[in-house]
């Protein structure tokens, strides 16, 4: 699909484990403001609060795994990108399920910022700015893409990662991690040691669902068996 309306292919991925309301205002979220096509699919790692069973009923998207148990963040993202990267995609994006789209048109307009970057130019990994976070990663410079002002950052967190598909044609995420642990900063530390920039796209927005501390006193369970989870191996 490399034509005039629709320059790159896009695969968005994300990662389940219960939390289904979450997930539900996610989904809807990134249907109404992507104003772009894409394919959608999905790992559930283990979900028990009939996430799994509303993700087999859903059209538009493709589940490519359900596993009955927590196999981790790493497991997780290698599973979807294996099945992926049979496809010719030109960006591929990891969309974390507490993550709500709010611009509209966000994925035509980073689109319009990816195509305007020359093949042959160091690759950048822009994620839309995100509201909620208890700290923002801080900007070490500015510049402007398609006139879209993009703050280069030493990270980028995983609520909302587009990349390059021929970066994950290299990239494999270390499954020697805790399965809930190091995940971005793995990745962040690989693509810059390959030349990558990373940072935000200023003025594209999307929102970490009721910030973290606030989904701790919602989902205090889950965030306490993740705190075990970062100390795994």
């Amino acid at each position: 699909m490399n034509d005039s309306k629709y320059p790159l292919k896009i695969a968005i991925f994300t990662i389940t484990r219960d939390r289904l309301e979450y997930t539900k205002r996610s989904f809807k979220s990134l249907k109404k403001n992507a104003g772009y096509p894409y394919d959608h699919y999905v790992i559930d790692n283990g979900s028990t609060d009939g996430t799994q069973e509303w993700l087999s009923k859903q059209k538009g998207l493709t589940v490519i795994q359900m596993f009955k148990e927590n196999k981790g963040i790493s497991k997780a993202c290698n599973t979807a990108l294996n099945r992926i990267l049979k496809d010719d995609y030109d960006l591929i994006i990891k969309m974390d399920n507490d993550c709500e789209i709010i611009s509209s048109d966000i994925l035509k307009e980073l689109v319009g910022i990816y195509s305007c970057i020359p093949p042959f130019y160091q690759k950048f990994m822009l994620s839309p700015r995100v509201e909620g976070l208890n700290h923002q990663p801080v900007r070490k410079m500015f510049m402007e893409i398609d006139q879209h002002k993009v703050g280069l950052t030493g990270i980028i967190g995983g609520i909302f990662q587009p990349v390059p598909a021929d970066c994950y044609k290299l990239y494999k995420y270390d499954e020697k991690l805790p399965k809930a642990k190091g995940q971005d900063e793995h990745l962040n530390g690989w693509f810059g040691a390959m030349g990558g920039q990373v940072g935000y796209v200023e003025d594209l927005v999307v929102e970490h669902m009721d910030t973290t501390e606030g989904q701790k006193e919602k989902y205090p369970e889950y965030f306490e068996r993740k705190k075990g989870e970062e100390s795994y191996g």
